[in-house]
């Protein structure tokens, strides 16, 4: 009897000290922890992009780094930086073009949904500065640029999973409105231009 009772807090004893020894993986969210987010993918302009017939760029591609500090688990505040190139606009009469480009630096916060867990729903939202330029090149080698910096909003939506503790994979969509500078609102007549973006990300978290 003595034998069987000592092999039953064996038993129980093992998988204890395993656990303490290796430490159980934890997922989900926390209060004071940082990550650190590369993410890349495609940018969509929308038809405001084609002022007075002149298309100024069409899809094209996107790449930017994130830092967030969770406040609770659910929400967090940090700093984003976007570039987004467009693809070539086409080409006109006299074998002219544009092509764009717009970067923006953001204050940003995020609402998680279901922290706790390891598949989160997040809205992302953010305000800044965006730098807008097009730079119009001629058949000849020359080329002409208009730019500008001002207001630039964010909004989106993003789902993401925990590969393990520390490493985060996800899939974003977001939306950008650009206030246009004096100088670019003067050459192409709008004030405001708006983009998606559809991206991948690789995040970090410590």
């Amino acid at each position: 009897m003595k034998k069987l009772l000592v092999m039953c807090a064996l038993l129980i004893a093992v998988p204890a000290i395993a656990q303490d020894y290796y430490g159980l993986q934890e997922y989900g969210l926390r209060k004071n922890t940082t990550r650190v987010e590369l993410y890349g993918g495609m940018v969509l302009p929308q038809d405001n992009w084609e002022p007075h017939g002149n298309k100024l760029g069409t899809t094209g591609w996107t790449a930017g780094i994130g830092f967030t500090r969770n406040i609770v688990p659910f929400f967090g505040v940090g700093l984003d930086a976007n570039y987004a190139q467009l693809g070539d606009g086409e080409k006109d009469a006299a074998k002219s073009y544009y092509r764009t480009g717009i970067a923006t630096g953001l204050v940003t916060g995020r609402f998680s949904f279901f922290p706790s867990q390891a598949t989160r729903l997040y809205i992302p939202f953010g305000a800044g500065i965006g730098h807008t330029f097009a730079r119009k090149k001629n058949s000849d080698g020359s080329h002409l640029t208009t730019d500008g910096t001002d207001l630039a909003q964010m909004l989106g939506l993003g789902l993401e999973f925990d590969i393990d503790e520390t490493i985060i994979f996800g899939v974003e969509g977001r939306y950008y409105l650009i206030e246009a500078a004096d100088e670019f609102k003067d050459a192409f007549g709008k004030s405001r231009y708006h983009h998606f973006l559809v991206m991948l990300k690789l995040g970090c978290r410590f």
